[in-house]
């Protein structure tokens, strides 16, 4: 071959290789410029913005912060650094497609700006949703699954700091009252709503409420049910992703199966609280023993669970009726004197006053001034950093095995 004809297919080689990669970056241009590009691939690339990492030297040590050829993103990042005093710096930048980037930055407090780094301009967090309506739907579905509704009805959506990450969002907010909150969405949760490239993950669990054993704990009892109540005290625990041991009084259970039904399917834990509401103390035994088995008897029949405590009615023990019952008995130590005040904010204060850890509080579900101080209770609580729950969970949470035959005043 001679020389010429090689020079000469190298040359054309060498113009289709050119045309290619003109027609291929055409094409990426439409797609990013259209949003078209298919969102299961990951097309997260340094375009035109370009960072490295710079040391920060402190007397207590030294971190790192991205340093942009951008000035508005720099000025953010430094602006964030000096007033929130950072001795650390957490920071994640997410390309959005379209010369776009979210850039969040954490070191106590979190916060975000996204930026059109082509046309130097900041854009707000609306300006990536399709359907505004839709995503914060979606959101407050999301947050009701983790935190209670009096909370979630309490978001300042405006307040929003987003850390965009490949496959979710993790949301910053602000309440009104309840402090600050965060939810973790996935993409697939919001797919039809967002105006940015996006990667999925099928295989993810929405964050839900979960009791923690590092918080404080109070557990809420009602005695003398069922009765015209229960219903809402369920419908307020359950919003509040609280639960409480209901003590039920046998006589009474035929008269609201409704309400038996509901405490059965509920995650409320149901206790005996004898039949005729008799002190036990005083009765003989074979007495003593009807109190309590007819009642198990009859609330088994009804819903097939069994009752596996007893709060004794007026509180009246002995050493024979912790011998003879069979299960552990659960007396309290916040009396809220309900029955004799019927006044929703002398029950709240009795409450609320004097809460600790591992308290036993008596209520009666027989009052609408009860179920008034338990929604006041229930977020004043909140905000103190309790947790809401019936006796068995508390105990469980505390790692105590409940012992049949012994009494409990509290659970510390």
């Amino acid at each position: 071959m001679k020389s010429s004809d090689y020079l000469n297919i190298v040359f054309r080689y060498t113009i289709a290789l050119i045309i290619v990669m003109m027609l291929k970056v055409g094409v990426f241009d439409l797609l990013e410029r259209y949003n078209l590009r298919s969102p299961s691939i990951n097309f997260h690339y340094n375009k035109n913005l370009k960072y490295e990492e710079t040391v920060i030297a402190m007397n207590e040590g030294e971190f790192t912060k991205p340093t942009f050829d951008n000035e508005a993103l720099n000025n953010f990042v430094d602006e964030y650094i000096e007033q929130n005093s950072c001795s650390d710096l957490a920071y994640e930048i997410y390309e959005l497609g379209n010369n776009r980037v979210n850039l969040y930055v954490n070191c106590g407090t979190p916060k975000n700006i996204i930026y059109d780094y082509k046309n130097k301009k900041e854009l707000s967090f609306q300006e990536l949703i399709l359907n505004y309506e839709e995503f914060i739907n979606k959101v407050k579905t999301l947050s009701n699954l983790k935190y209670p509704t009096f909370v979630t009805e309490d978001i300042d959506f405006e307040s929003g700091t987003y850390n965009i990450r490949n496959n979710e969002i993790i949301s910053f907010y602000k309440t009104k009252e309840y402090g600050d909150i965060s939810i973790k969405i996935n993409n697939n949760e919001i797919k039809d709503c967002m105006n940015y490239i996006m990667d999925y993950d099928d295989a993810y669990e929405n964050e839900k409420f979960t009791f923690d054993k590092n918080k404080k704990s109070i557990a809420f009892s009602f005695d003398d049910g069922p009765a015209d109540y229960d219903n809402e005290l369920i419908d307020l625990l359950e919003n509040a992703h609280a639960t409480a041991t209901f003590f039920v009084v046998g006589n009474r259970l035929s008269n609201f199966p409704k309400t038996v039904e509901k405490l059965a399917a509920s995650n409320m834990e149901v206790g005996n609280h004898t039949y005729d509401h008799k002190s036990l103390a005083r009765l003989k035994s074979d007495e003593l023993k009807a109190e309590i088995t007819k009642t198990n008897d009859l609330f088994y029949s009804m819903t097939n669970k069994e009752l596996k405590l007893l709060r004794p009615s007026y509180g009246a023990v002995s050493k024979k009726v912790l011998l003879e019952v069979g299960v552990p008995v659960i007396l309290w130590n916040i009396d809220t004197e309900d029955w004799k005040y019927r006044n929703a904010e002398k029950v709240t204060n009795k409450i609320v006053e004097n809460a600790k850890d591992g308290d036993i509080v008596l209520m009666h579900s027989l009052y609408k001034t009860t179920v008034e101080a338990v929604d006041k209770s229930l977020k004043e609580l909140y905000k103190q950093g309790f947790q809401v729950m019936s006796i068995s969970e508390m105990a469980k949470l505390k790692g105590q095995q409940l012992i049949a035959g012994k009494s409990y005043l509290t659970l510390k």
